[in-house]
């Protein structure tokens, strides 16, 4: 037997080398009866293309549309009322946010008064509750009634 102790790189390369070429002669010979075995067997047919279904009848397709429109006509119906009652409320609203933005600023000190003003307190007791003059508070009521805030 070899004394695997005694042998030197040399000797261990060769080794390597000659089961490396058993290995790769070993493969090629395998591959080589693949395919020699594919040759041999004959090519199967595609399979066949899936059928395609026939388009329905014109009667059919009629039926289905009547009923496809005898279901959606209410619904789409009642979505147009929906929308049309939707734009209506956005209408009043747009034209809401127009007016206020129309209305020029009113000074902090005198908002409490135009909303005393709007509630239809006499200038009198407007002028008690805001610490201001009667005549400041006439006027508060003046604008107030101009703007359509109060009697």
């Amino acid at each position: 037997m070899i004394e695997l102790s005694a042998m030197g790189w040399k000797e261990a390369a060769l080794l390597a080398l000659v089961i490396l070429t058993g290995y790769l002669g070993y493969a090629l010979m395998r591959l080589s009866m693949l395919n020699a075995r594919r040759d041999a067997e004959p090519a199967s047919p595609p399979p066949p293309p899936a059928p395609v279904p026939a388009p329905p009848p014109p009667d059919l397709q009629a039926e289905l549309d009547t009923l496809l429109d005898a279901r959606l006509a209410p619904l789409m119906q009642a979505l147009e009322t929906r929308i049309e009652v939707i734009e209506d409320r956005l209408d009043g609203v747009s034209r809401r946010i127009e007016t206020v933005n129309q209305l020029p600023p009113v000074a902090p000190q005198y908002s409490e008064a135009l909303s005393l003003a709007a509630r239809g307190l006499s200038a009198e007791a407007i002028a008690e509750q805001c610490d201001m003059s009667i005549g400041e508070a006439d006027l508060v009521r003046t604008l107030a009634q101009s703007r359509g805030l109060g009697e």
